[in-house]
């Protein structure tokens, strides 16, 4: 055999152990941060392996639906408006430093708030926040974001699709996956 093929081949083979998505299949459903929640990844879609987030997941790539997974500590600021939490927060508190922080953005200055109510996360009080701008195209984007506060700092789940066809496809599993969050 031809070792310039063996060597492309092995190379290959490397670069595909590489990949940075991996399918989210019936194996490979359950999602467990150690010492904190578990919950179950939709089906179909692909989690993105080395990413600084928990979690970060798309069923159609990034452009067109994401879900981000997130949890940071109390004294990580927010990047925009540079404030803080704390374990004291009520929900309502949190929405409203997410949409203070979505404002301070050029990108989502221009949204519309479409709902802004309670909301349960793994059975405990949480934020439910759900927005729509135009991105710099004029394409209209909706933002769900459901989040709580607790003494480890914020968690938050958030899903962003265009309004327009994409956004719907994806609500109903990113529905089923923030409903099977369980705190240990």
């Amino acid at each position: 055999m031809n070792p310039r093929l063996v060597a492309v081949v092995l190379l290959a083979l490397a670069l595909a152990a590489c990949t940075p998505w991996a399918r989210v299949a019936p194996d490979t459903r359950a999602y467990d941060k150690r010492s904190d929640y578990t919950l179950d990844l939709p089906l179909g879609w692909v989690k993105r392996t080395a990413d600084a987030n928990d979690l970060f997941l798309t069923r159609d790539g990034p452009a067109l639906n994401f879900i981000l997974v997130a949890r940071q500590p109390h004294d990580r600021k927010l990047p925009r408006t540079k404030r803080e939490t704390r374990a004291d927060m009520l929900p309502f508190e949190l929405a409203e430093l997410a949409l203070a922080e979505w404002k301070s953005s050029e990108a989502t200055a221009n949204l519309e708030v479409l709902a802004n109510t309670p909301a349960t996360l793994g059975g405990q009080p949480a934020a439910r926040l759900h927005i729509r701008y135009k991105n710099e195209r004029g394409l209209p984007i909706e933002r769900l974001l459901i989040a709580r506060i607790d003494a480890k700092g914020r968690l938050s789940f958030l899903y962003e699709a265009p309004a327009i066809v994409y956004f719907q496809r994806g609500l109903a599993d990113f529905e089923a996956m923030v409903a099977s969050v369980r705190f240990q």
